[in-house]
């Protein structure tokens, strides 16, 4: 047994109708005699018939009483109407995706545009401005994702940017630790954050003495973050690791209201002795020292206007002073660079590698 229905459109709601009614709205739509082939009669539905027929259905073409009182008509159904409204639903549809998609691309480029801008805008010398305050508090980790990420090597002119260096086909590897400070009340800015490497070799605790000396440079302002409105964070960065040292990079961002003032500690460990290195072993802190210093500072930075303003005397005091100075090992050579009232510098010297 099969069953057969006439389609239409309901001029009133534009929904589906079947066998002249809307099944949406209800609407019953009427439909004159007409005599042609297209017709053949039958009896009206009874009331059992009627009651269990669709509710929504209307009943009824001029014709009363019971079953075999007269005829009613049903016709070949007509062309089908246009669905207008679902053409203006689509219509309405594509104009809106189009919109979404232009303003999507819109937000991506201005993003893209923003985020170089502040990349190419970097201060070599490390002179802190508000613009760097994504940057620093991520502790620059998003920059591998950057095409313009910096790989150290040997053959480098002078060292670029404070990056990661390490290596897995070493007898010791290393760890990463994070220890941070949150404040119960959600609205406090207030926190503080730091990771550092930790030096780990299987079946061995050589290397204690080693991290917690690694540790306490980590968590140096752990004690003092609340000073500040934003709190404080400590980034750091094995810079070089060898069968000989590792050197450790800690980069301490102090979220003030309006800007982050960035300071830089390092340290350097021999693998054997487990000895942490003193500047003198790393290079002869004299004035010729400090002429170098002024000389690459010009070529790396530009020439930053504190270091340039020192007298050689003046400028050696500061690198012999373990409060201002760092020393740390790259790819590149042995970095130099002190901490100053605008932020930190360093330079490279490249006949210092290791």
């Amino acid at each position: 047994m099969s069953e057969k229905r006439d389609f239409d459109f309901c001029p009133r709601c534009g929904a589906l109708m079947q066998n002249g009614v809307c099944q949406s709205c209800g609407r019953g739509m009427p439909r004159p005699p007409q005599m042609t082939d297209g017709y053949y009669t039958q009896n009206p539905p009874n009331q059992t018939q009627m009651q269990q027929g669709n509710p929504g259905m209307q009943y009824g073409s001029g014709v009363s009483g019971g079953p075999g009182t007269g005829p009613v008509y049903i016709h070949a159904a007509p062309a089908k109407r246009k669905n207008h409204t679902a053409a203006i639903v689509i219509g309405v549809s594509l104009t809106v995706i189009l919109i979404v998609g232009l303003l999507t691309a819109l937000i991506v480029s201005l993003a893209n545009s923003a985020r170089n801008s502040v990349n190419n805008g970097r201060d070599r010398s490390g002179r802190d401005s508000y613009d760097e305050y994504y940057d620093d508090y991520y502790g620059g980790y998003d920059d591998e994702y950057d095409y313009g990420y910096y790989e150290p090597d040997e053959n480098d002119p002078y060292y670029e940017e404070i990056v990661d260096w390490t290596r897995t086909d070493l007898d010791y590897g290393i760890q990463w630790v994070v220890e941070s400070v949150d404040p119960d009340d959600e609205s406090d800015d207030c926190t503080y954050y730091t990771t550092y490497p930790v030096l780990d070799r299987e079946g061995f605790e050589e290397f204690d003495a080693v991290n917690e000396k690694i540790r306490q440079k980590a968590v140096s302002y752990r004690a003092s973050y609340k000073d500040y409105e934003g709190g404080v964070s400590t980034f750091g960065y094995v810079t070089m690791m060898d069968e000989e040292k590792i050197s450790v990079v800690f980069k301490h961002n102090f979220y003030k209201e309006d800007v982050v003032e960035v300071r830089l500690d390092a340290c350097t460990f021999w693998i054997d002795s487990k000895e942490e290195a003193a500047p003198e072993e790393m290079t002869d802190l004299d004035l010729d020292l400090a002429m170098r210093f002024q000389s690459q500072d010009k070529i790396q930075n530009d020439g930053v206007e504190y270091v340039q303003n020192l007298t050689g005397e003046e400028l050696l005091e500061i690198l012999k002073d373990p409060k201002q100075a760092v020393f740390f090992y790259t790819p590149v050579g042995l970095e130099v660079g002190l901490n100053y009232e605008s932020g930190w510098v360093t330079v490279t010297l490249k006949e210092q590698a290791l």
